[in-house]
């Protein structure tokens, strides 16, 4: 009896150690993808800050999203995507103005830090190719409005969330935009004429729909070769009012339509209309 629980008892030790063992390469695994730096590459950001200017800004910071996450007056707010992982959206008023256009900028489409370490959550692969200008017109928006409270605190990563960055289901935004990059990932390029709808596809599209509009591999989300179902007319309430072909509300598109998507103008609607339409025409599909 004695030395069966003295077996016991040694088995029980060496799992702990185990344990211990995982646990501390997690949590250094983890930490050295946080603490990663990227070079910083330059980015030229053409602000004038005009009227005009910062007009455009606003009508890209609705298409894109930028409300949804940082809140009504974005000034950031409480995120949960995973549990363990507790980070809060930057208050983009008050972190603006501690920044330079080029550091806003470099935030937005390259996912990083003034320090060269990578953000989280932040959607930056949806920013890779949008313009200069436009990218500076959401820059001269932001700089536009009038800083209010305070910074968002650092994000804290609890052991779920280690062990998530460990297995890759929680990455940082310069990781995804790096898995991003390859040509073939980017949306299909049917060529001048429809340049203008692959413009707004990558950019208000592809938050949901994967950068090469394919959708989720589970299917949850669908490839947009769907648009083929759709006349322009009902393709017009889907954007408007988030209505499917058959006249009723699609969950997830409601809940976009009216925050975002009905900021479109009826031209930029065509112009997504024709570049999807010409798209899944080109693609296999069901």
């Amino acid at each position: 009896m004695n030395q069966a629980l003295k077996w016991t008892g040694l088995g029980a030790a060496v799992l702990a150690g185990l344990a211990l063992l995982a646990a501390a390469f997690a949590w250094l695994y983890s930490e050295s993808v946080i603490a990663r730096h990227y070079p910083l590459l330059s980015i030229d950001v053409p602000a004038t800050h005009t009227p005009e200017t910062i007009a455009r800004g606003l009508h890209l910071a609705k298409l894109t999203g930028c409300f949804g996450c940082h809140g009504d007056r974005l000034r950031g707010r409480l995120l949960a995507p995973i549990p363990g992982f507790e980070i809060h959206s930057a208050n983009l008023t008050a972190s603006i103005k501690m920044l330079g256009d080029a550091q806003f900028a470099r935030a937005l489409r390259d996912g990083l830090k003034p320090d060269g370490t990578s953000l989280w959550v932040m959607p930056s692969e949806d920013y890779v190719y949008m313009s200069n200008a436009d990218i500076a017109a959401i820059v001269s928006y932001v700089r536009s409005l009038p800083a209010s409270g305070q910074p968002a605190a650092a994000p804290k990563f609890g052991y779920r969330a280690r062990i998530a960055i460990l297995t890759g289901d929680l990455e940082s935004s310069a990781t995804r935009i790096d898995e991003d990059s390859d040509d073939d990932v980017a949306s299909l390029d049917l060529g001048p004429r429809y340049e203008g709808g692959r413009y707004l596809a990558r950019v208000s599209c592809a938050q949901c729909h994967a950068l090469d509009l394919n959708g989720t591999p589970d299917g949850r989300v669908p490839s947009l070769t769907i648009i083929s179902h759709y006349s322009l007319r009902d393709f017009f309430d889907l954007m408007r009012r988030g209505w499917g072909r058959d006249g009723r509300e699609l969950p997830a598109m409601g809940a976009l339509a009216k925050p975002r998507f009905s900021d479109f103008k009826d031209y930029e609607v065509m112009a997504l209309y024709d570049y999807l339409s010409a798209r899944a025409a080109a693609l296999p599909h069901e």
